[in-house]
């Protein structure tokens, strides 16, 4: 009974203990690894796993949001990203007593022009003014006519 009693505190303990060596994840959206948005969206980029490191950077490959948006020091940071193409995002978390921890990302932006063509297609439309120009032709054709009787030209 001691031996069972001692196993379960033992096992309690471990789970209960906060872990020494989180795993350090990054996210874009709640996504990892490779990130699909459209331009215009915002994206939240978050860092979990972090909690005993000195200092952490966040690095956008390039200017993310408008000028100086390339770096970042924030846990969780969110940006509109409105320029198109691939974003290689790199997270460096550094610790005092361990290597740095680098973790990376790719954020791909879309950029579709919705471009809605309106063109009308109806055939009655195109009867109505098929039919005007034979009106209209019919008109001139006949004052044409007119002034040649008259054979006053102006």
């Amino acid at each position: 009974m001691v031996k069972s009693k001692f196993s379960l505190i033992l096992i309690l303990f471990i789970l209960l203990l906060p872990s020494a060596s989180s795993e350090v994840t990054i996210t874009a959206n709640s996504k990892e690894n490779l990130v699909f948005v459209n331009s215009g969206e915002n994206v939240t980029f978050n860092s979990l796993g972090i909690e005993n490191s000195t200092s952490i950077l966040w690095d956008f490959g390039r200017d993310i949001n408008g000028p100086e948006t390339r770096y970042s020091e924030q846990q969780n940071i969110t940006h509109i990203v409105h320029a198109s193409g691939r974003y290689n995002v790199t997270f460096t978390a550094s610790y005092s007593d361990t290597q740095n921890v680098v973790k990376e990302l790719i954020l791909i932006v879309n950029y579709e022009e919705n471009y809605q063509d309106n063109i009308v297609h109806n055939e009655a439309l195109f009867f109505a003014i098929a039919g005007s120009e034979l009106i209209m032709s019919a008109i001139l054709g006949y004052w044409t006519q007119q002034i040649r009787k008259e054979k006053v030209y102006l």
